[in-house]
Parts: structure tokens; sequence; C-alpha cells
């Protein structure tokens, strides 16, 4: 079937089918960055829970304990992590991403067609934006991706201006539910942002009706949102982002600072986008934090046809690539960061970079806008433009290509890499410029020469990015990380281990290829690899700021000592084995794969009795205490306080079969005893001792303590579940309420039946 007779959404089907489908039939997986790290592990968690008929609310696993519902990063009532229950986690990532990369590009489409664009130029707006490099970087998360493909929908939602105020509030309703999807997605900087898009157009696109429908809009992505935002709030305060918020300088981690203004038309000059130093990204040095998007390419049709796109109707839109873009720049200067950093709530944001996602969906509307004007000028002025452009890429592609000159440039550019650049094959560099040229050239030789034929665009258009970007897809067997690695192996089933590898410390077993470098951690189980297969870890931290506060403090005050004591206060808190650059001295170790995996001896349990309280003051002394030769794994416990030993009676102990959010006990003791739950102390615990409530008190720093009186009795400890049935009942309103907006008959306006005549956004793409 020719192209031109295939449609529209039919072409965008076909475009990304030809990028996805082949890997992901043979087999593949996208596993680089937090998605082999902690974004499978922590849906292997979820899925595991769900398949016993458990409510997904804590994961006993992760960082000694942490919530699982009420972090929005897990996407535990997101409704695609249902695919993680239909195949194995490295499967259903992949399809995740590729199949939200395919609802970004419907959304984007569809935004283009309620902006006023007809079919052809929303294809081409569809094809190019949402394949810029923003759209590839967040692919690069399963929660910043899926949050990513919603934005569209909401802005899409409340275009064009309503007619009545009915009308309003219906688009304010359907605004509000993408926008809360994209929160329950994981990302709520995301959801944020799309709610300040859906601002905007509505306050400067819509006639009227303006508070009615932000409102509504409001309301509704807050109800949609709940189930995860209320037990969010619950826990927050527990959180270490909660309590301290985020390291100095988070803001402005990564931003579109100059060193990245280079990226924009050449992603590839700089090396592999995902690796280090060590595989392939030569400039990593000149950029003083990581980069939380690795590549930001633009490409060259949004050059060419953006400028196009004039009239009042393309206000909005370029209002929101102003603050895309100039608030993604000035967040790149530190000392304007270090001012926002102390507004409310600004202090727990983290990689200034995100706001480029504003412009990213402002970018739709005004190129369906300008290439429907390109198209209409095509004969006067729209041909040279094309060609003048390709003609400057062609002139510059053998000064790039130089390898000299192209050297000497970046040597300027980027002085503190100037050793790595230096150890750059001139080869490896010239095909990267001439590959990034390529991708630029592309779609301009095409509108050059064979005109604007909007399906034709479209798939240059889309190649030239996907090849721009060729090194953010970083494919591998789903085989090879589904299964274990030897360092798992070398550990007793499901004991939990302590891993003191720092990830710049790791040993490197390949330099060859950027995924090698996310094989090489995992290879030594850093940082949260080994929960995919149950393990749980001992005085981990990170990785997003909502770990619990005092397991997070404790690991830090841990990390200060020496290997051996270190090792002592991993073992009192239940690690079987610890992981480090070298064997603790006692214990039985071997060498896997570079590092040292140590065994420890007679670890603490993940429940006990402890038969003695030691107390101490402040998480230093803790950790000393727990440190010590003298503690007794699975008999002392650390509490806070002053004074000598507490002893305690000894007793009979039996854990009962239970979901992971309500554990119960049978204990039977002589006396005044203290039942030891190695599990974060958060206030979410709720403790009972044969139905009556009791406090809950902390101990071995971070870990839940509970007071048992003498005799036999039946303890209880569950996790506060209210929170998320308040956030159920809020979000089956907030559905309810949008559809009855969808199926109620509105009375004719003022200004007759239709919302024909008070668009202010016009049918067609305007004309300058």
């Amino acid at each position: 079937m020719p192209a031109r007779r295939i449609p529209a959404p039919g072409v965008i089907v076909l475009l990304w089918a030809a990028v996805y489908l082949p890997r992901l039939l043979a087999g593949f997986t996208l596993p680089a960055r937090d998605i082999g790290a902690t974004h499978i592990p922590w849906r292997q968690v979820w899925a595991d829970q769900l398949r016993a008929g458990d409510l997904p609310l804590w994961d006993p696993a992760s960082n000694q304990g942490r919530p699982l519902l009420a972090n929005p990063n897990a996407m535990a009532a997101y409704p695609g992590t249902l695919l993680f229950l239909l195949t194995d986690p490295e499967s259903a990532a992949a399809w995740h991403l590729a199949l939200h990369h395919l609802l970004l590009l419907a959304g984007c489409y569809l935004l283009a067609r309620r902006s006023g664009a007809e079919k052809g130029p929303s294809l081409v707006a569809a094809a190019v934006a949402a394949t810029t490099g923003v759209a590839w970087s967040v692919g690069t998360f399963l929660n910043s991706q899926a949050a990513l493909a919603w934005a569209p929908f909401a802005l899409a939602a409340v275009l064009p201006s309503p007619d009545d105020p009915r009308g309003a509030c219906r688009r304010g309703l359907l605004a509000g539910v993408p926008i809360g999807l994209a929160f329950l997605a994981g990302e709520p900087i995301t959801a944020a942002l799309a709610g300040l898009g859906v601002v905007v157009v509505v306050v400067f696109g819509w006639a009227s009706y303006r508070p009615r429908g932000m409102g509504l809009a409001a309301l509704a992505a807050l109800g949609i949102a709940a189930p995860v935002l209320l037990p969010l709030l619950a826990v927050y305060p527990d959180t270490i982002r909660g309590a301290l918020g985020t390291a100095p300088g988070a803001l402005a981690a990564d931003a579109l600072a100059p060193r990245r203004w280079l990226e924009l038309l050449l992603p590839g000059v700089l090396g592999a986008p995902l690796g280090d130093v060590n595989s392939g990204f030569w400039a990593a040095r000149s950029f003083p934090w990581q980069r939380y998007y690795p590549t930001i390419f633009l490409g060259s049709l949004p050059l060419l046809l953006v400028p196009f796109a004039r009239g009042r109707a393309m206000r909005p839109f370029w209002l929101l690539v102003a603050i895309g873009v100039g608030g993604s720049v000035a967040l790149g200067i530190p000392p304007f960061a270090r001012a926002v950093e102390r507004l409310p709530l600004a202090g727990n944001l983290r990689f200034g970079v995100k706001v480029l996602q504003l412009a990213m969906l402002a970018l739709v509307p005004l190129l369906a806008a300008g290439y429907a004007a390109f198209s209409e000028r095509w004969r006067a002025s729209g041909r040279r433009a094309a060609t003048g452009a390709c003609a400057v890429v062609v002139v510059l592609a053998p000064l790039v290509a130089s390898g000299p000159l192209l050297r000497s440039a970046l040597g300027r550019i980027y002085p503190t890499s100037a050793v790595e650049l230096a150890e750059v094959q001139e080869s490896a560099l010239r095909r990267a410029a001439l590959t990034d040229l390529g991708a630029l050239a592309a779609p301009l030789a095409t509108v050059a020469l064979a005109g604007p034929s909007a399906p034709l665009v479209a798939i240059v258009g889309f190649g030239a990015n996907a090849v721009a970007a060729r090194d953010v897809r970083l494919w591998d067997r789903s085989a090879r990380w589904s299964e274990p690695p030897e360092a798992w192996r070398a550990v007793p089933d499901g004991a939990p281990i302590a891993v003191f590898l720092p990830a710049d410390g790791v040993p490197r077993l390949s330099r060859r290829a950027a995924i090698e470098r996310f094989a090489d951690l995992r290879s030594v189980l850093v940082p949260s690899y080994a929960t995919r297969w149950g393990t749980a870890y001992v005085l981990a931290r990170g990785p997003d700021g909502l770990e619990p506060l005092r397991q997070e403090l404790l690991a830090a005050a841990a990390a200060a000592l020496p290997i051996d004591e270190r090792a002592r206060v991993a073992r009192a808190l239940g690690a079987a084995a610890v992981i480090a650059e070298r064997p603790v001295t006692g214990w039985d170790a071997r060498d896997v794969g570079g590092a040292w995996i140590s065994l420890a001896p007679e670890p603490a349990p993940a429940v006990y009795l402890a038969t003695r309280a030691l107390p101490a003051e402040g998480f230093p002394a803790t950790v000393q205490a727990l440190a010590s030769e003298a503690f007794r794994p699975g008999q002392d416990a650390v509490i806070e306080g002053r004074g000598g030993a507490e002893e305690l009676a000894g007793g009979v102990l039996e854990v009962l079969a239970g979901p992971a959010h309500r554990r119960r006990f049978e204990v039977d003791c002589g006396g005044s005893a203290l039942l030891v739950v190695q599990q974060s102390a958060i206030g979410a615990w709720r403790a009972a001792v044969d139905g009556q409530a009791v406090p809950t008190q902390v101990v071995n720093g971070a870990m839940v303590g509970i007071r048992v009186p003498g005799g036999r009795h039946r303890v209880e400890l569950s996790y506060d579940s209210r929170p998320l049935q308040a956030g159920i009942t809020l979000a089956l309103l907030a559905i309810a309420a949008v559809l009855l907006s969808l199926v109620a008959v509105p009375s004719p306006g003022p200004q007759g039946p239709t919302d024909a005549s008070a668009r202010s956004f016009p049918a067609r793409a305007p004309r300058t």
C-alpha cells in the first residue's frame, strides 16, 4: 500500500514498530540505568505480592524495608504496571517502554489535531516532537516516560476554547485525568509540568470560564492521584527528602547549562550518552554531576518549521517554549538554582533539565502550525529556507568532520576532559560527527528535494531523530539479565546482604560498551539488583530520597567505619554476607568478579526476642554499639537512651505466615520482653498485643521494637492502610465525576448548540 494511502495514525504505528518490534520479538530488553537497578526489582516485589493476594504497601527487601505503594517511583497503583504480571520483568519493562512511547506519539498527534492542524501537519509534528532527545531520554526511566506520555493528552483536553461553562467544566475534568495518571506513573514533577501547561493554555487561549475549568482540572488530577498521593503524604515526613530535602545543588545538577548546548545539534561527538569515562563518554569530567537526560538532541526540522508558526493561537505554546527553555537554562546557573531551592517545596526538586518537557510538548502544535504555513509558502520561500538550511549543514560537514579542527574545538569547549578527548580515536570522532550531521541534513534534504510531503517528511524526521539517539537505546537480551550473576549464587538462598562497594568503585570487567557499565554493576549486585531474585539489602542507601530517614542516616553513619566494624553492624541487622573491596577479617570469603564476598558467622535473624537492651544516644553511638565485638547478634538490641544494659526475659518466638505489611508473631516469654523486627521504623507501623494497641520504639538505630509483657501473646505489626482507603475513595469519586461529565447532555449556550463560534484556536493552522 502506498504511503500516501496509509492513514496518519497508521504511519505513526509503522514507524514505532520499525524501531521496537524487531528487538521486542527477538527477546531483548532495555536494562540500563535505574530500569535494571531499581525499577525491575521493585516491580518484581510488587508482582510477587499481588500474585500472593496481598496489597503492595511495603517492600521488605529494599533499604531494610521501605514504602512501596506510597513511593510514586514504584508505580504500584499505575495501571500500566499490570504488564509485570503477564511476563518476566525484563520483557515487561521493554514492552512498557515501547508501548508508552507509542502512547506519547499518539498523544502528540491528538494534541496537534486539537490545536487546529490537519492530519498531515499533525503527523509531522508527532513524529518529530516525540522523537527529540527529551523523548528518548525519558525512555531510560519507566516512570518518567510513562508520566510524559500522558502530558500531551492533558493539553489536548483543553483545546480548543470551550463555548459555555459546562464545556469548560468538562474540559477541566478531562484534563485532570491524564495529569493524575502522570502522577500515578511515578513522576510528580512531570505531572506538575503538565498541569502548568494546562494553566498556560487556559489562561492565554480560552475566551472565558477560566477559574472553573482550572479548578476542576486540579480536583480531578488530585482525585486520580489520591491512591498514591495520600499514602505518600502520610509517610513523607519519615523519608530523607521529606525531612532533609535534597542535596544542595541538586536542582542545578543537570540543566540546559552551556556545556550541554552542543548536544542540541551534535549529540554523538561527546561519546556514548549512557557511558562514563571508562565506557565511551569522554566528556564526563566536564559534567560535575550526572546527566539526568542523556541526550537533548533537537534536530533540524524544528529549527526550519517552528519559525513559521505565528498568530495569536500559537502564543500559549511560544510561552511554554520560553518557560521550558528559559527555565532550564536559568536553573543551570548555580546562584539562580540556589535561590529557587530556597522557595517553598522547591528544595525537594532535582534536575532542572526536566523543565525542557514543557518545550517538547509545545513543539507539537508549533511544528504542526509551522509545517502547514511552510507548505503554503513552499513556492514563495519554503524551498529557499529548506535548501539554505541544508546547504549550511553540508558546508559545515568538512569542518566538523575534520579530526584536528573538531578535536581542537572540543578541547576548548571541554577543557577539563582534554585527557580523555586525546584518547578518542580520530576515526571514531569523525564517524560520530558525520552521523550527527547526517541526522541534521537528511530531513532538510528531503524537504528541499521532495517538497512538503507530510508522510515522507515524518518518516525521514522520525528516522533521523532515532539515529541521533541511537546510543540511548541500550538493548540487550532479556535472558542475560533475568539470570542472577555469580555473586548472588555465592550467598545463601534468600539471605540478606550488605554491599559496601560504591558505584564508582565497582571493578570494571569490560570497557567496550556502555551497556557493560551496568552489567558490571549488576555482577556485584550494586546497588539493588538482587532484590529482583528476592534478596534483601541491609545498610543500603538511596536512590530516590524516599527511603526511610532513620535507615538512611544509620547507613550513612556506618559508612564512616572501617570495613570490619561496618560488617559487624550489617551482621547485627541481619546481613548474612558482605560484598566489599576486600574480605572481612575472620569471615569466610571468596573473590567474585574482582569483589570479595564475605559470609557472616551467625547473623541476627530478621525477627528475634532480645535478651539485653543496650542504651545509646545518637547514630554514632548506636553504630559503635552495633559494631562492637561484644554485641551479640540476635540477642542484643540497641535502644535510645542513657544508662546501663537492661536484662530482658527470653522466650519462644514463632513467626506466623502473612503479608509484608501485616506481620504476626506468637510470643511466649517468662517476663517483660523486647520483640525486634528488623524493618525500617516509620510512623506508618501500628503494633498490637492481643488486639490492644501498643507503641513501637526504635531499636538498632532504625528498626522496629515492641515491648511484650510476660506470658503467651499474639503480637501484630501492621502498616497503616487508611490513607490508601481514603485515596481509593477519592479516585472513585473523581472517575464518577468525569464519567458523568461525558454522558451529561450540555445545554446550548448563548452562542448556539456547538462550540464552533467561540473557538480561539482555528480549525486550520494559522497563516502568516
